[in-house]
């Protein structure tokens, strides 16, 4: 094969021959204004595109680009364009940027450069088989074409490829590309039309901030031709990104790396075919005319601590030994390319995260600072819906779409500040990025980085651990084996060499299969025994926090829909909304009495909180509050003591004896009634005692000081021998969770969720105002077109995990947001929503005369609809009535 460089020069210029329009809109930077409602940095077509959505919404927005339009990573991006991911939120914000593409040569005169030519993802195993299906079928909901080809019928569409080397693909016939320079110009064209500015040559020099509140807030940017005021930046400077928050002491976890692909010769054949992605090969074609762009996702790509500023059209040399697994793999898929010459190669810097997802949102620390950055790649595809919730979250504070899996509070600040978890974990995610995207998966890099009082003793009881939001949790227990979590190998890459010890991921491949685990009936057994008799979970990764000062009870009559205005020690599940209505949080809050001074009972002035919340989006709940109180400037302070305390559950039918055995504070119904908390002393140690369950059964939950953690988790686990207790990991708590019925936060509870919708009116007072209350009034009176609700696929041979399409009467109603087996009730249970395809509200007799069917990797299953679990709808055992056996009772009873 022959090496050219001469077409990426000629390739640069004609891109940016399309670029000769911006010209026509954009300004000098000599003649930046004084001041501007919102000031983007970056012209890429991230940049572009949010220029473009604010201005559509009547925001007075300018963009600073440091450069020329299109500099960074989207001059030079391959630009494929692809619809279906494992990921309603995603393949929903996909659709927004087709619905840019599609309507902006209208708007504008100008043709945006998409061409739907489809797109085919090859699958060599049946474990991609399997995804492709369940794609397919989140598909239907959605409205999106697509089918499953044999590779008879899929060399039809796309004659290169060899057949022989696959065993099926999915195909998108409304998959395509784009031309950035193109869409940029389009996108600039509508932007300056509705008032939107555009200034070139103009860097951002510094960050002006002011904190003299008490808040830090945005104030303006300087340049190099002047200061603008604003109050509010939006960062969207690719790979130059973390340069921003740093001149405000500020970091994002946002790495950048090399990214390449090359262009091959005449392939005749090639014109007209279809994109190809094959993720088993971690490889991709994207057809230019006649011939190929090929690139793809190594092991070891090479990592850049920084991009130099004057690097906005440059490209690296093509490092082969990098870049030559990516030819032997699209050799073997595609044989022509034996023959065929390399006409160019184009490697350019690209910014990735360590989860694969867009950063956007606003910066829980500074007032006005903005971000939308970090797209691994897939800022082309992502850049029309995202730029859509951007504008969106500006102006009202809120995105329409549940998008904390792109928010930067999903990074807590020792995320944001350990440099080196960031590269470890951005490298894996580049690595896994065409990775089968399993139900049950865990990374191998950045572990260890947060773990709870207990960590050390659940490993030595044998706690396989899972990470969530940077803390090591136990996923299961097993007896027979250990599994410990080694420090990260990269892959055997950089001169690190590979792990000897596999048997953590060993264990992770257990869990590889979209049927049922291998760890099936493990879950079972500790699942069935926290329903007959009790089990130990470790919760100290639940973000826990103080609500204090003059005015706490002010705020928290704002902050919670339920009345907390009530008896001390009393234990209140409630909701914390936005200003739409949508649950960001749904946590439990207990007022206090006053205390002695130990951190489970604070000396308090005047009113005071504890509040609890999941751990899995504990720092977005705490910045959520935060937020809210700074904005109303109530005279409260939320203090942050999840690392302060560890959390142990313990739930199931001889809880309170195990737990009376160890205490002499009486744990009786007269005494501790279901919903309360008391401070108790156990082996000489003091902790807050709450009797709550997060899985339907009797339960109490210990929240201890870190100190005392270790002696009373071994007088309890002593305790518990003589009754035999087991513990259990969080694979049996979301199994027997999701089994009752219950909420969990991100899944079949989100910010666009109203309450009602979500069958969690009972949190929600009459009296009084909260956030959102005028959105729940309104849904009370006028009913629901949306509706939380529970169903069961009696079929044993089909498990299912979430993303299932919901079928009434042969017509699409829903999908699933979350699935389990139910153990206690012997089925597969999910929870989702359902709409009525009329758009009518919903009614009882709509939900019981129904017919209902679950489409499961592309086959329909018979299910049923419950408007509640089915297990114990009177939550008898919740209140220790264990007197009667519920099972039967208890089996479909709405």
């Amino acid at each position: 094969m022959l090496r050219s460089t001469n077409w990426v020069r000629q390739h640069k210029i004609g891109r940016l021959k399309n670029l000769n329009d911006v010209k026509k809109f954009a300004t000098d930077s000599v003649n930046i204004p004084k001041q501007a409602d919102v000031v983007i940095i970056g012209g890429g077509v991230i940049g572009c595109s949010t220029l473009y959505q604010l201005c559509k919404k009547g925001i007075k927005a300018i963009l600073l680009e440091q450069a020329k339009i299109t500099s960074g990573t989207t001059w030079h991006t391959a630009g494929l364009f692809w619809r279906l991911r494992p990921n309603d939120v995603e393949v929903q914000l996909l659709r927004g940027t087709k619905n840019v593409l599609d309507s902006l040569e209208e708007e504008t005169g100008m043709n945006p450069g998409f061409i739907q030519n489809g797109g085919l993802f090859i699958a060599r195993t049946e474990e991609r088989v399997q995804e492709y299906q369940r794609l397919h079928t989140l598909g239907h909901f959605f409205g999106i074409e697509s089918q499953i080809l044999s590779p008879r019928e899929t060399v039809r569409l796309a004659p290169v490829l060899n057949g022989n080397n696959f065993t099926a693909a999915l195909y998108s016939p409304g998959d395509g590309c784009v031309d950035p320079s193109m869409l940029c110009s389009a996108l600039i064209k509508g932007a300056t039309a509705k008032g939107g500015k555009v200034y070139e040559n103009c860097p951002v020099t510094n960050i002006l901030t002011d904190p003299s509140s008490g808040i830090t807030k945005i104030t303006g940017v300087e340049t190099a031709s002047g200061t603008i005021n604003t109050k509010c930046i939006v960062n969207a400077a690719g790979v130059w990104s973390r340069k921003f928050p740093n001149m405000i002491s500020l970091d994002i976890p946002l790495s950048p790396m090399k990214h390449a692909y090359i262009v091959t010769e005449s392939i005749p054949e090639a014109k007209n075919m279809p994109n190809v992605r094959d993720h088993d090969a971690s490889v991709y074609f994207r057809v230019q005319g006649d011939a190929l762009c090929i690139g793809g996702y190594e092991n070891n790509p090479v990592i850049l601590k920084d991009v130099p500023s004057d690097f906005q059209f440059s490209l690296y040399e093509l490092d082969h030994s990098v870049f030559d697994v990516h030819m032997q793999n699209a050799i073997e898929l595609c044989p022509a390319l034996k023959t065929t010459g390399i006409k160019s190669t184009v490697c350019g810097p690209e910014s990735f995260t360590p989860d694969h997802k867009p950063i956007m949102g606003e910066d829980p620390r500074v007032s006005g600072l903005y971000y939308i950055c970090g797209f691994n790649s897939a800022g082309m595809m992502l850049s029309g819906g995202c730029a859509e919730q951007m504008a969106t979250w500006i102006i009202t504070g809120r995105p329409e779409l549940p998008m904390f899996a792109y928010d930067i509070r999903r990074f807590n600040p020792s995320m944001r500040n350990a440099r080196s978890w960031t590269v470890e974990t951005s490298h894996e995610s580049y690595v896994k990025n065409y990775s089968v995207v399993y139900p049950h998966d865990q990374f191998l890099s950045g572990r260890n980085f947060k773990i709870g009082p207990f960590h050390e003793n659940l490993v030595a009881h044998g706690a396989v651990m899972e990470q969530a939001q940077g803390w090591e949790r136990p996923g299961y227990f097993v007896k027979d084996r250990t599994a410990p979590v080694r420090g990260y190998d990269w892959y055997g890459w950089y001169d690190h060499v590979k792990n000897d010890d596999q048997r953590y991921v060993r264990e992770l491949e257990r869990d590889y299969t979209f049927g049922f685990s291998k760890n099936h009936d493990l879950i079972g057994e500790e699942a069935l025994a926290c329903r007959n008799n009790a089990v130990l979970f470790d919760m100290s990764y639940f973000a826990k926090m103080y609500l204090t000062g003059p005015e706490a009870q002010k705020a928290a009559n704002w902050l919670f829909t339920a009345n907390t205005d009530r008896e001390p020690d009393r234990v209140h599940y409630t909701c914390a909304l936005n200003e739409s209505g949508g649950v960001e949080a749904d946590l439990t809050v207990t007022p206090l009495k006053e205390g002695v001074g130990r951190l489970v009972g604070p000396i308090l002035k005047g009113h005071g909180y504890y509040v609890v919340a999941g751990g899995a989006n504990g720092y977005h709940t705490i910045c959520h509050l935060r937020k809210e109180i700074e904005k109303r400037n109530f005279r409260a302070v939320i203090s942050d003591v999840t690392e302060r305390l560890g959390i142990l559950s313990l739930p199931g039918p001889k809880s309170g004896e195990i737990l009376q055995s160890i205490t002499e504070t009486p744990i009786t119904d007269d005494r501790f009634p279901i919903g309360m908390s008391h401070l108790i002393t156990i082996n000489g140690h003091t902790c807050r005692a709450m009797r709550v369950s997060f899985v339907g059964e009797l339960g109490y939950e210990l929240h201890i000081p870190v100190a005392s953690c270790i002696p009373i988790y071994n007088k309890l686990t002593d305790a518990g021998e003589s009754f035999d207790m087991k513990h259990a990991g969080y694979r049996a708590l979301y199994s027997l969770s999701c089994e009752k019925g219950f909420h969990l936060w991100n899944y079949d509870l989100r910010p666009n969720d109203n309450p009602i919708e979500a069958g969690l009116g009972f949190t929600c007072r009459k009296d009084g105002t909260y956030i959102g209350k005028d959105k729940v009034d309104k849904l009370k009176a006028e009913g629901i077109k949306k509706r939380r609700v529970f169903i069961t696929v009696p079929d044993k041979t089909v498990a299912i995990y979430g993303l299932e399409t919901i079928w009434r009467d042969d017509v699409i109603v829903g999908f699933l947001r979350r699935g389990e087996y139910a153990y206690y009730l012997d089925t597969n249970a999910g929870i989702g929503y359902i709409e009525h395809p009329k758009g009518k509200v919903i009614d009882q007799d709509f939900l019981k005369k129904g017919n209902y069917e679950v489409e499961i990797m592309g086959t329909r299953y018979p299910a049923v609809l419950h408007t509640r679990s089915p297990f114990d709808p009177k939550n008898q055992r919740m209140m220790g009535h264990y007197e009667h056996h519920f099972q039967e009772q208890a089996h479909f009873e709405d």
